[in-house]
């Protein structure tokens, strides 16, 4: 869902794949890019490819997560 049309599919939407990758952050607080990913991919399958990379930038403009460079991680970020 980069961008909306009335055949969207609510389960394949940037809101939803941030939420689900928000819950995975929840758990461990620090994760690996790969590893965030294919806890992802496991629930929406190929259909996380385009995807991905939105729904982590929109958590990132909205201050739930931080990515580490030096460690290839995501942090969750919390309030």
């Amino acid at each position: 869902m980069l961008k909306p049309t009335k055949h969207l599919n609510p389960a394949l939407s940037v809101l939803n794949i941030s939420a689900h990758a928000l819950k995975v952050l929840a758990g461990g607080r620090t994760v690996a890019y790969d590893e965030l990913y294919g806890k992802l991919e496991k629930r929406f399958g190929e259909n996380l490819r385009p995807l991905f990379l939105p729904a982590v930038s929109f958590l990132f403009l909205l201050g739930k997560l931080d990515y580490h460079t030096k460690n290839d991680t995501f942090e969750y970020r919390t309030p």
